[in-house]
């Protein structure tokens, strides 16, 4: 039996460890806020320089829920959940 848990700040979903201090990346994050839905990782067609901003390479859609139209593309990132 789990002896520590741990809420997720995003969700309020519960999270147990059987080790104290122990992360956990709660799954919420790869979940449509609008349907429920679990999104796929976002495949731009674009190269990735296309997105640049002062040097930087980086963009924030991460994942895409293809069921809406137009679709909804998931800037969340993965949510760590520290047991204790």
């Amino acid at each position: 039996m789990s002896k520590y848990e741990g809420t997720c700040p995003r969700c309020n979903k519960t999270h147990y460890s059987n080790r104290k201090g122990e992360l956990v990346i709660c799954d919420c994050w790869r979940h449509c806020p609008l349907c429920g839905a679990e999104m796929v990782v976002y495949e731009s067609d674009l190269a990735p320089k296309t997105y640049g901003v002062d040097g930087k390479r980086d963009y924030e859609t991460l994942l895409v829920c293809n069921l809406h139209s137009p679709p909804f593309y998931g800037s969340q990132k993965p949510v760590e959940v520290t047991c204790s």
